[in-house]
């Protein structure tokens, strides 16, 4: 009788910023031992995720894993791991294939050269801010500015007026208060002395037959478009994080997010923004006096 494997499997989320793979389990294969080669072929080739395991596992594992993005952003990539191998009757842990597998595939020695950690998912939920990067954000304004050189009244007039279709005008802009827990995260504030403000840019025109539609007049529509680590949906928008110190204003591009599962809304400056980018950019030029 041929012997039979049980192979746990997990994937792991790839944060280059804070060096960190966080592993979530996906389950246990139990397959033939002569056919283990090809099945862990099949998982590891590029792009072999979505064909070697379970669509409802996949979708599962990322809803999980979302929350987590706001912390330290989005995944550069999801590899899947082989976390343990045992003899599916004796319950004997195979080390030896383990081993091999490390050694073959070189996934996680590598990581681990380069400084990664690799920790399990529930740790870092649970330890989330000990993993949050440092960073200087001061490199993803896309404007500082004297705030005596800039009309931000004629850019909050002109962005209510283009986007009148699909967002209301008491919501331009929104007052924001930064995360104690992390400079990339602002937190929607009821406190009208607060300085800093988000103004949304490019929003979900589902609701009126258009894809999305932009502050600075343009609408923008096309398949699988690059927003980069933008979302753009019914419940989340793009736009400026704009703060506001003694003298300067600051302003970064970043996503809204009108409902969070805690019920809070929140707003997260972003590093890539694909094509809305140099849109952004232009509009926002705009109103420099």
């Amino acid at each position: 009788m041929k012997k039979q494997l049980e192979i746990d499997f997990s994937f792991g989320y790839v944060y280059d910023k804070s060096k960190l793979i966080v592993m979530y389990p996906v389950g246990t294969n139990e397959i033939n031992e002569e056919d283990y080669e090809m099945e862990v072929e099949v998982a590891f080739l590029e792009d072999g995720i979505e064909v070697a395991f379970e669509e409802g596992d996949i979708i599962e594992a990322n809803a999980t894993m979302k929350p987590l993005e706001m912390f330290l952003m989005k995944p550069s990539k999801i590899i899947p791991f082989v976390i343990s191998i045992k003899n599916s009757q004796t319950k004997e842990e195979l080390n030896k294939l383990i081993k091999e597998f490390d050694e073959e595939y070189e996934i996680k020695n590598n990581y681990i050269k380069k400084g990664y950690e690799i920790k399990d998912v529930y740790d870092v939920f649970s330890n989330v801010e000990k993993y949050i990067p440092k960073e200087n954000l001061e490199t993803l304004n896309i404007l500082k500015i004297d705030s005596s050189k800039f009309d931000i009244e004629s850019l909050i007039k002109t962005t209510k007026e283009n986007l009148d279709e699909v967002v209301e005008s008491n919501l331009i802009p929104i007052k924001i208060e930064k995360s104690k827990i992390t400079n990339r995260l602002f937190i929607k504030s009821e406190n009208q002395e607060t300085k800093d403000i988000y103004i949304p840019f490019a929003v979900d025109g589902s609701n009126c037959s258009k894809e999305i539609i932009c502050a600075s007049g343009e609408n923008i529509q096309g398949d699988n478009l690059d927003f980069g680590d933008l979302e753009i949906s019914n419940t989340m928008d793009a736009g400026y994080i704009i703060e506001k110190d003694e003298e300067n204003l600051n302003i970064k591009i970043s996503n809204f997010n009108y409902q969070t599962d805690n019920n809070n809304q929140i707003v997260q400056i972003v590093d890539y923004a694909g094509i809305l980018k140099l849109k952004m950019i232009d509009f926002i030029n705009k109103f420099v006096k």
